[in-house]
């Protein structure tokens, strides 16, 4: 019984966690306040994937997002490389 519960306190406390970072990052994101909102929206979606399935799908997105505009700026890096040659 006190496992079960200190489980509930900790799912608890990473799902606080999670929103607050959210909020957190959103903020950070808006115009004229520097700031890393970006990662931090990014690392409450992961925090809050392990709870709940919405979450998971869009930091699953955000990743594909992520390595959709890496490889575009490595082929396009590439192609710059073949065109000066």
């Amino acid at each position: 019984m006190i496992r079960t519960a200190g489980y509930l306190v900790w799912r608890l406390c990473r799902i606080t966690c999670g929103f607050v970072l959210l909020v957190a990052g959103v903020l950070l994101s808006l115009p004229g306040i520097p700031g890393p909102g970006v990662v931090l929206i990014v690392v409450s979606f992961g925090i809050l994937s392990r709870d709940f399935h919405w979450a998971g799908k869009v930091n699953a997105y955000l990743k594909q997002k992520w390595h959709d505009v890496l490889n575009r700026r490595k082929h396009n890096s590439t192609m710059r490389k073949n065109d000066d040659g």
